[in-house]
């Protein structure tokens, strides 16, 4: 597998194991630092091509058989560093524009299904630079923008719409004593909700930011000491905000992981915990009702691997929420009927059902094989992933990223 492959699967920070159980505790749990060099060009694309039909072979699962898999041809994309769904198009970010000698991914792209090629959003002028972070709904994006140098920098940019002005929503203050992880968020119904983390009165502090159409404007929902605890991984639904708080002990050797929700058209309501584990994190405001979230085993980081569990906003109840044919995964995403994960087993590959309870697979690989399925994403009823084949030496084709619409709530009833 070339070096875009192994970059794609680490982009954004990801900080997951390849084992399928968690990796030893990490004596102080934090965020991780974002990717800060982009993948191994392959060649110039050929705009004129159209997607191809991902599948040769009958998926082993019942879902996989149902839906139909396309791809974007490689040639389109490396190199990549991020990519996923906004609901209706696959987004990402690449430095395919300077062709076969690019070295950086600092573009966003987006790829419609119904068009022949991919689409440029947004033009960095700085060549020198990534988007390591991306994310978006139904046409409106946000991205993060840094230098490869590894300089403390980075700037939040907001893109309402196709060929509008992108707004700086956020930047890192350059302070040796702020934190540089780079800014989770999540948007929705144009809304944004992001953490980050900037200097305060008395030191650098952990804050949960907000803003929304028309004027965009920045305004602080939550803060936090970053000495004793910091806000991560929002979650938008209507004008309800979830987050993890991560509370600290005074030596930074464990921690306590909490969700809350707050709602952010009245903020002086104080938030409603729902977890009562301290380990819940990567919360997800299910738009059919529900919150999901993950949980990494006591002592471990939150940025590994965990189960899922479902509150039922009705009861108050937790119940997990099945993942086989995973038993571990993390960054879970949430679209209209389905919920998604990255899984430990990157040659099993499903989802869960919110309509059926149920988990769906999609397609499995016998372990001998060189196919692995790497951090799928979903938003609205489009799915997309990264498909990678790779040898016993490292070797392989550059990886696809592939899609499906998945099928809508109620429609197989």
């Amino acid at each position: 597998m070339r070096a875009s492959a192994v970059l794609l699967a680490l982009a954004s920070g990801v900080a997951a194991c390849n084992a399928a159980t968690p990796a030893a505790p990490l004596s102080s749990p934090s965020a991780p630092a974002p990717a800060s060099a982009a993948a191994e060009p392959s060649a110039s694309p050929t705009m004129s091509l159209t997607p191809t039909p991902a599948a040769s072979r009958q998926p082993a699962g019942d879902l996989g058989r149902e839906i139909e898999v396309g791809s974007l041809d490689p040639a389109w994309t490396t190199p990549t560093l991020e990519f996923a769904s906004d609901g209706e198009s696959i987004i990402f970010s690449s430095g395919v524009a300077d062709g076969p000698d690019a070295e950086h991914a600092p573009d966003l792209w987006r790829y419609h299904p119904s068009t022949d090629a991919p689409e440029l959003l947004w033009h960095n002028p700085r060549r020198d630079h990534v988007l390591p972070r991306i994310g978006g709904e139904f046409g409106t994006w946000a991205f993060v923008d840094m230098p490869t140098s590894g300089e403390r920098a980075w700037d939040f940019w907001l893109l309402p719409a196709a060929g509008a002005q992108a707004i700086l929503l956020d930047s890192h203050p350059g302070d040796e004593s702020v934190p540089d992880f780079v800014p989770s968020f999540t948007v929705h119904q144009a809304q944004i909700a992001w953490t980050s983390f900037d200097r305060g009165p008395s030191g650098a502090v952990s804050q949960l930011r907000y803003a929304r159409a028309p004027d965009w404007q920045p305004v602080v929902l939550a803060e936090r000491d970053a000495r004793t605890a910091e806000l991560w991984f929002p979650s938008l639904r209507d004008t309800e905000v979830a987050y993890s708080e991560v509370v600290y002990s005074p030596d930074r050797s464990t921690d306590e992981r909490r969700v809350f929700v707050l709602n952010a058209a009245v903020p002086d309501v104080p938030p409603r915990r729902l977890d009562s584990t301290g380990q819940a994190t990567m919360p997800l405001l299910l738009l059919n009702g529900g919150v999901a979230w993950k949980e990494a085993d006591p002592g471990f980081s939150m940025l590994n691997w965990g189960h899922m569990f479902l509150f039922d906003e009705d009861t108050s109840d937790v119940a997990a929420l099945p993942t086989r044919p995973q038993e571990y995964v993390n960054y879970p995403s949430g679209g209209a009927r389905f919920v998604a994960a990255w899984g430990a087993d990157s040659r099993a590959f499903g989802v869960y059902d919110l309509d059926l309870r149920a988990t769906r697979l999609i397609d499995r690989w016998p372990p001998e094989t060189s196919v692995n399925v790497l951090r799928p994403h979903i938003s609205g009823s489009l799915l997309t992933w990264l498909h990678a084949e790779v040898d016993g030496l490292g070797n392989g084709p550059d990886p696809e990223i592939r899609f499906a619409f998945m099928p809508a709530p109620g429609e197989d009833r």
